[in-house]
């Protein structure tokens, strides 16, 4: 399976870990250039800005575009693709675990889920796929709402993002997790973890975890108008109910709860 690594230009430390990473499970990977809010035109940006519950970032929005891009490479190659963030720390048999989704047949499959947040996800009740002799569990995905570092994607859920992506544009992770009858995985233990998460699961990283979306600074000034003001107000009112409705339906269809991570399978990758 191919694997796009999403990475800012100016982020060579973290790609000279994911090189080092790579190397070490016997790996290769695809760098996907990171749009950057260089990139992002003020009339592009503030054309853009009033999709979302709040003012929307530059930097936010050049994550989300970037994804757009590695979705959109998905389309290109015809065949499901690992898509992570510069900041991910995978399991030591992450090689096996694409191998072993790369085989499954199940055309009802657009995403599989790879990580995992200290929080409560809605899952299905029981699997619907079990791989590397029962190590590893596929549950259908019911709610989720945050989390982009690294998912496997099918063509499938490649042009159905796309189709939804010309319609708007928002936070990644909220806009991926809320795409229209996009069909949700989710793989337990995890698969991998992002930096800034491992210290939950007691995970050591290489280096200190940097939110570069925080330590970046939009370009463009922009102070929201009394017309913005309400149109975040009204795009919060509806999202909220449309989330509302889509908990009552994935509650009476699965079960909340947090996803299990297997802390050895990360150690024993570092100590290698």
């Amino acid at each position: 399976m191919k694997v796009f690594i999403i990475n800012l230009a100016q982020s060579t430390d973290r790609l000279e870990l994911q090189k080092q990473q790579f190397d070490r499970l016997g790996m290769a990977f695809e760098r996907l250039p990171a749009t950057s809010v260089g990139d992002i035109s003020e009339r592009f940006y503030l054309d853009n800005i009033k999709h979302g519950q709040r003012l929307i970032k530059q930097t936010e929005m050049a994550c989300f575009l970037s994804h757009k891009s590695a979705w959109e490479k998905v389309v290109l190659e015809n065949q499901p693709c690992a898509i992570l963030e510069d900041d991910a720390v995978l399991v030591y048999d992450f090689k096996q675990v694409l191998d072993e989704i790369t085989k499954l047949n199940d055309p009802d499959i657009d995403l599989i889920n790879l990580e995992v947040q200290p929080r409560n996800k809605v899952v299905a009740s029981s699997p619907s796929h079990s791989i590397l002799a029962d190590e590893y569990a596929i549950y259908q995905l019911l709610l989720e709402k945050n989390g982009t570092g690294g998912y496997v994607l099918f063509p499938s859920g490649a042009k159905k993002l796309l189709a939804e992506a010309k319609h708007r544009l928002a936070l990644a992770d909220a806009f991926i997790f809320s795409c229209p009858n996009l069909n949700l995985y989710q793989i337990e233990p995890a698969a991998l973890l992002q930096d800034v998460i491992c210290p939950a699961y007691d995970v050591p990283i290489e280096m200190p975890p940097v939110s570069l979306i925080g330590a970046i600074k939009n370009t463009v000034p922009f102070e929201p108008t009394l017309a913005h003001r309400m149109q975040f107000k009204k795009n919060r009112i509806i999202t909220q109910l449309h989330l509302g409705i889509r908990t009552l339906i994935a509650l009476s269809k699965g079960v909340k709860r947090q996803i299990a991570v297997d802390r050895q399978k990360f150690i024993h990758q570092q100590e290698d």
